[in-house]
């Protein structure tokens, strides 16, 4: 599974109705080329423009029957209105409409491609937040009809999590145990800070080779990791902590390493079951196997607590 760009078209229509002795009257109707895109992921101090991260521009088109004029503005989203596991980007001043998304009329049928970009400050951490910004495009007729479009925009700010594995050669021998933890209760106000509780998991290095075991939250896995029923897929991967991400173990021997999730305070999240897919990478002689361990987790709120609508 993945985190790809959604290239969903989404349209919108504002049909007027014709009364008695009134005159013909038309649709307002517009057409955004994605709804919803993840952008990508994006280090501190750089920029990410959308064009040069999926290799095409975002496009707006007139698909009514008259003119329309169009305007463009960016749109920070409150806390309640951003996507699950996405933070309002904090940095509005360093986001930008560019290329041919000036306010303008458009004829019947007419598009105009334009593109966005997004500044991300040197100071901000490199920790695999997630970010949304959105990019309302508003059509407007002559008879003083309105037509608001949404595209949200998506990124990460930090290196992503790791992904698959894809090799033939012969690879070191380990196993993780258990595949997958009983559901842990995530403290309230709990922010990455070991809360106590979480899970241990057992890296049992069966080869005659010491290895080095690299653990890491990842969006993509194979076909042996199994999900229970009645959980979602969580957010932000980066919500999974581990007391250490590297671990040495000899061979033969057994391993140990601690892991948590820190889910943020939201009332939007309060009694959520979230899965988690983790990664253990041994590494020895250049070589690599990969194992996955399914983390649950229920953000256990304070009483009276209730989600956001």
């Amino acid at each position: 599974m993945s985190m790809n760009a959604r290239a969903a078209l989404i349209t919108g229509t504002l049909m007027c109705l014709a009364l008695v002795r009134a005159g013909p009257c038309s649709a307002l109707s517009l057409k955004t080329s994605v709804a919803e895109t993840f952008m990508g992921d994006v280090m501190p101090g750089s920029k990410l423009v959308f064009s040069k991260a999926k290799g095409v521009k975002l496009r707006v088109s007139n698909s009514g029957t008259n003119a329309t004029s169009v305007e463009f503005a960016i749109e920070i989203p409150n806390e309640r209105r951003s996507k699950d596991g996405f933070d309002p980007w904090p940095y509005p001043e360093t986001v930008r409409i560019l290329g041919g998304a000036g306010d303008a009329v458009m004829s019947a049928g007419q598009h105009r491609d334009f593109d966005l970009e997004v500044a991300v400050p040197k100071m901000m951490p490199a920790d695999g937040g997630l970010y949304e910004v959105d990019v309302v495009v508003t059509g407007r007729d002559q008879d003083g009809g309105m037509l608001p479009l949404r595209i949200r925009a998506l990124l990460s700010v930090g290196r992503p999590p790791s992904g698959l594995i894809d090799d033939n050669v012969e690879r070191p021998e380990f196993t993780v145990a258990p595949l997958n933890s009983v559901p842990d209760k995530v403290p309230w106000k709990s922010r990455g800070e070991d809360p106590g509780g979480g899970s241990t998991l057992k890296l049992i290095n069966a080869s005659d080779e010491d290895l080095t075991i690299s653990l890491s939250p990842v969006r993509e896995w194979d076909e042996s990791v199994r999900m229970a029923a009645g959980v979602s897929l969580v957010p932000n991967p980066q919500w999974l902590h581990f007391e250490a991400e590297s671990i040495k173990v000899r061979a033969g021997a057994i391993g140990r390493a601690r892991i948590w999730a820190s889910i943020p305070n939201q009332s939007r999240y309060v009694g959520r079951r979230f899965a988690f897919v983790a990664a253990a990478d041994a590494v020895a002689g250049g070589r690599r196997t990969r194992r996955y361990f399914v983390y649950y987790a229920v953000l256990d709120g304070p009483e009276g607590a209730t989600r956001a609508p």
